[in-house]
């Protein structure tokens, strides 16, 4: 017996047993995936905010450590769940893409963070510090990657 439930469709394949339909399933997973890349984008300004104020010149400010480590706890915490929902999809799908462009931002925060308030400074390290201007091109295409997730949610909701 199929029922429509919240706009899913499940099974009753007896008393007490229910399934949501596989490709339900993969709709629902494929849109908690959209909401979570929504998320990530929203904190592309502060992460580019924060690793832009760690390559200024002089001593930066404890606030932006205190905000960076928030923003870069927020993308380890984004990139967690994201793993967890592809947890059975090919290395080279849509879906692990995303967790590795997070991989990405959580650790230019991270290495953004160490620059700018390192153990010993050094001539090198201040060099490396100086070159830092944000999130650059991966963050881009995080949010290209978001337009596709979008285009392949949107062509399994057509499909009948």
């Amino acid at each position: 017996m199929r029922l429509r439930w919240r706009g899913f469709a499940v099974r009753r394949d007896g008393p007490g047993s229910v399934q949501l339909d596989p490709a339900a399933a993969r709709l629902l997973r494929l849109g908690t995936l959209l909401q979570l890349v929504d998320r990530a984008v929203a904190l592309q300004e502060e992460a580019d905010a924060v690793i832009i104020a760690c390559g200024r010149p002089g001593e930066t400010p404890g606030s932006v450590a205190r905000r960076g480590r928030q923003v870069a706890a927020e993308y380890a915490r984004i990139q967690g769940w994201v793993l967890d929902l592809c947890e059975g999809d090919e290395p080279w799908s849509l879906p692990r893409r995303i967790g590795e462009l997070l991989s990405y931002h959580t650790e230019m925060l991270d290495m953004s963070l160490k620059l700018a308030f390192p153990r010993y400074r050094s001539a090198k390290l201040e060099r490396r510090r100086r070159a830092l201007t944000g999130l650059g091109e991966p963050a881009r295409t995080l949010r290209e990657t978001r337009s596709a997730l979008r285009i392949w949610i949107d062509d399994l909701e057509v499909r009948p």
